[in-house]
């Protein structure tokens, strides 16, 4: 009997239809992407652990442990504080991918890890009204003397859950939506942006 192979699809596969959408006329002030293929996992430090979690993840990855809802990040790897002792861990290059598996050998008995690569999804939102898109559907204070690059937080958009991190001062945010509510999401998203125009990527 031949072998079938299944080849992972995106939650958002269907949906993005590139190019320019919304109000026409002048440049669009949103656009919007998905960062397809990245890895993600959970880390959560035992009780009592948040040390040695910290000293073993500085070791595989170079990074210090975020404080709060930040977001730090080196050679493609990003980890987000999202509560107390949990932190979302995001690696975008390939040679970063192999960061978790090694994550989970050196943090056995100080931390547990879920993989989410299957379950959540990230979208790019950047450009000049990008900070006013969100703001129709998210109560958190995206204002830039408040917010700023290296800020994250794990907040409702649209009535959905997400982790929200901010790329740089574009302002450009990244947003992990957990993929069974993809297309709700994304609806809410494209009308949101439509007023001010935007480009899908």
């Amino acid at each position: 009997m031949a072998e079938i192979r299944l080849k992972a699809r995106s939650a958002f596969a269907a949906l993005l239809k590139p190019g320019r959408h919304g109000t026409e006329g002048g440049a669009a002030g949103v656009s919007l992407s998905e960062r397809a293929g990245l890895a993600l996992c959970v880390i959560s430090a035992r009780a009592g652990k948040a040390s040695e979690v910290a000293t073993k993840m500085n070791s595989v990855t170079g990074l210090d442990l975020p404080v709060g809802s930040k977001r730090v990040s080196k050679n493609g790897f990003a980890l987000i504080g999202t509560a107390p002792g949990q932190w979302l861990a995001v690696a975008e290059s390939r040679e970063a991918r192999a960061l978790p598996a090694m994550l989970g050998v050196a943090l056995k008995g100080d931390a547990t890890m879920v993989d989410l690569s299957d379950g959540k999804a990230v979208l790019r939102i950047s450009g000049p009204r990008a900070r006013d898109t969100l703001g129709k559907g998210c109560s958190l204070d995206l204002h830039p003397s408040v917010f700023k690059p290296g800020n994250a937080a794990t907040t409702p958009v649209a009535l959905i859950d997400c982790v929200i991190w901010q790329v740089d001062e574009t302002p450009t945010y990244d947003l992990a939506v957990p993929t069974s509510y993809a297309e709700s999401f994304w609806s809410w998203l494209t009308a949101s942006a439509a007023e001010y125009g935007y480009t899908v990527k």
